[in-house]
């Protein structure tokens, strides 16, 4: 049994495929085309235009890995073409994970830049607040005062 998240991207696979030329898809071979058959999700609905480019289909995640693996395993049938491909994916890797990084600095993370203190307002944060206590016999008196203070 397959995962169902697998299953759901095996019948988006399968319809993917039904948009690609019949010479690519006999690249692949008839094992592993059956298995995708056998463990793709009957009940999962597929529905994308055939005329967008793969980046802008809202495909699973899992379905662009099998497509990934395809690609790299049967349609690069030369070394140069595998390698070019596996440079373009680090390529992407890259950017992404600058994105990332623009986004989420971690070198910036609770920094907030949009609030300076400027050095007076720090000098009157970090004095000492001093705290003189009543003496006993001060508050005695004060005690006295308020019960004849009405």
């Amino acid at each position: 049994m397959v995962n169902v998240r697998y299953s759901n991207a095996m019948a988006e696979l399968i319809h993917y495929l039904k948009g690609i030329k019949d010479e690519d898809i006999n690249k692949i071979p008839k094992k592993f085309m059956n298995f995708i058959r056998e463990n793709a999700s009957k009940d999962y609905e597929c529905k994308f235009d055939y005329n967008k480019p793969l980046n802008e289909l809202n495909l699973l995640d899992e379905t662009r890995g099998l497509i990934g693996m395809i690609c790299y395993n049967y349609w690069c049938e030369t070394k140069e073409q595998r390698d070019k491909y596996i440079n373009r994916l680090n390529e992407n890797e890259k950017n992404y994970q600058k994105y990332l990084r623009e986004k989420y600095n971690p070198d910036n993370l609770f920094a907030n830049g949009n609030h300076i203190i400027s050095s007076k307002e720090q000098s009157k944060t970090t004095d000492m607040i001093t705290y003189k206590k009543e003496s006993l016999f001060s508050r005695i008196i004060n005690k006295i005062k308020s019960l004849f203070i009405i």
